[in-house]
C-alpha cells in the first residue's frame, strides 16, 4: 500500500505556516477580499459567551494498539495522539485563549474534536475555542495518519482507527491521566460528544452509527462537511445518536447534497441539519482560504472511500451536484454561525438544555437554512 497525496495537498504550504513554520508567505488560494463573489459579507450577530477560554496539552500513547505503514514509513506500536484542550475558564468573557489559566468553578461536559485531511488542532482553534466560550471542555488529537505531521506524509488510509482512538482519548479525560489542571472540571456523567469536520466528520459518523465496536459513552455528534455518501443507507440505521449534520452550498470537497444533507435524511431522529449558505469548505479552519476548483470530491477510488468499504459503497458520491451561487460567508461569520448552532444542538442533547435549539431553529437566520426531526 503506498501513501496517498492528501485531498487538501494544494494548502499544505498554507498549513504548515499556520504552525509557525513559515514567516509572512501568501497562502496559495486565499480569499481575495475584493473578489466580484464575495458580495459585502455580513457580519456575524456577536457570538454569545459565557466565559474566557483557557488551553491546556497532553501526550498520550495508546499502547495497546499499533500505527500502520504510511507508504515506505514502517508501522510501529502504539498510537501517538498529541492533544490541544481548550477549556471554559474563570474570569470575564472575551479576550485572546489563556495558556493555562484557571479554569472556571464547576464541571463542564467533554467534546473530542476530529481534525479533516492535512489537518491539525492548531487550525481549528477558532472553533475548539469558540466551543469552550460556551461551556464545553474540548480536546482535539493529531490523528495518525491524516496529521499534517504525520511521518511520511498525511494519509486518508486507515482513518476507521480514529474512530477507537476517541474511547481511549475520553478514557484518558474522564480518568487519572487528564492534565492536573483540569483534574475536578471534565464532567463525565453525560458521556462526551464528538464534532468533527471533512475526514473528522466521517470519523464521527463511524462513532455514532458503527454497528461494531461502538461507544455507548457517546451522546451526540457534530457532523461538519464530513464525507459520508460512501457510507450504506442501512449505517445510519444501526444506533440512535443524536446527529447535528452541517453542509455548506459552495462547498467543492465534500458536496452537501451527497454527503451532509443525504446522512440528516437517512439517519433517524433526533437530527439536525444545518445548511450555510455561502459557506464553504475550508473556512471552517482558521485559514482563509477558497475552496480548490481543481480538486475532485471523493469517489469510490479515494482512500478515504476504499478504507470505508465495509460500511458501503461510493455510489451515492455521484453525480457532483453543482455548487451555490450565494455570496460568500464570511470567514468569522461561518465559523460563529457553526459554533452557535453546535453549541445549541450539543446544550439540547448533552445537557438536556433545548431552549437556544428551540428558539434557532425558529429564528429563521437566512444565513443558516435549519430542519429537524
Amino acid at each position: 500500500m503506498t501513501a496517498c497525496a492528501p485531498r487538501f495537498r494544494l494548502f499544505l504550504p498554507a498549513l504548515t505556516c499556520a504552525l509557525g513554520a513559515c514567516a509572512h508567505a501568501a497562502a496559495p488560494g486565499a480569499i481575495d477580499a475584493d473578489a466580484a463573489d464575495t458580495a459585502a459579507p455580513v457580519d456575524a450577530a456577536p457570538l454569545a459567551t459565557a466565559w474566557p477560554v483557557g488551553s491546556t496539552s497532553a501526550d498520550w500513547t495508546d499502547a495497546t494498539r499499533p500505527t500502520p505503514a504510511n507508504g515506505d514509513t514502517p508501522g510501529h506500536a502504539g498510537r501517538h495522539l498529541p492533544v490541544q484542550i481548550w477549556y471554559p475558564a474563570a474570569g470575564s468573557p472575551g479576550g485572546d485563549v489563556l495558556d493555562k489559566a484557571t479554569p472556571a468553578a464547576g464541571g463542564f461536559p467533554l467534546v473530542l474534536f476530529v481534525h479533516g485531511s492535512s489537518g491539525t488542532p492548531s487550525v481549528y482553534s477558532g472553533i475548539c475555542s469558540r466551543l469552550a466560550a460556551l461551556g464545553y471542555i474540548v480536546a482535539a488529537a493529531d490523528f495518525p495518519l491524516t496529521s499534517l505531521l504525520t511521518d511520511g506524509g498525511p494519509s486518508d488510509w486507515h482513518a476507521e482507527d480514529q474512530q477507537v482512538d476517541l474511547g481511549f482519548l475520553a478514557d484518558q479525560m474522564f480518568g487519572a491521566a487528564v492534565p492536573p489542571l483540569l483534574a475536578g472540571h471534565v464532567d463525565a456523567t453525560p458521556g462526551y460528544a464528538v464534532v468533527g469536520h471533512s475526514t473528522g466528520g466521517a470519523v464521527a459518523l463511524l462513532a455514532a452509527f458503527r454497528p461494531d465496536g461502538h461507544d455507548d459513552r457517546v451522546r451526540a455528534i457534530v457532523d461538519i462537511s464530513g464525507d459520508s455518501c460512501f457510507f450504506a443507507p442501512t449505517f445510519f440505521a444501526t444506533r440512535a445518536v443524536p446527529l447535528l449534520a452541517v453542509g455548506a452550498t459552495r462547498d467543492l470537497l465534500v458536496p452537501a447534497p451527497n454527503n451532509p444533507v443525504r446522512a440528516f435524511q437517512l439517519a433517524g431522529s433526533p437530527a439536525v441539519l444545518a445548511v450555510l449558505q455561502g459557506g464553504t469548505h475550508l473556512q471552517v479552519t482558521d485559514l482563509g482560504l477558497a475552496d480548490p476548483t481543481d480538486s475532485t470530491p471523493t469517489g469510490l477510488t479515494d482512500p478515504l472511500a476504499q478504507t470505508m468499504a465495509a460500511w458501503g459503497t461510493a455510489d451515492a458520491c455521484r453525480p457532483i451536484p453543482p455548487a451555490g451561487t450565494e455570496p460568500l460567508l464570511d470567514h468569522d461569520v461561518q465559523r460563529d454561525l457553526t459554533a452557535q448552532i453546535a453549541r445549541a444542538f450539543l446544550d439540547a442533547h448533552v445537557k438536556g438544555a433545548p431552549a437556544g435549539l428551540t428558539a434557532l431553529l425558529a429564528a429563521g437566520d437566512p444565513r443558516m437554512v435549519l430542519q429537524s426531526k
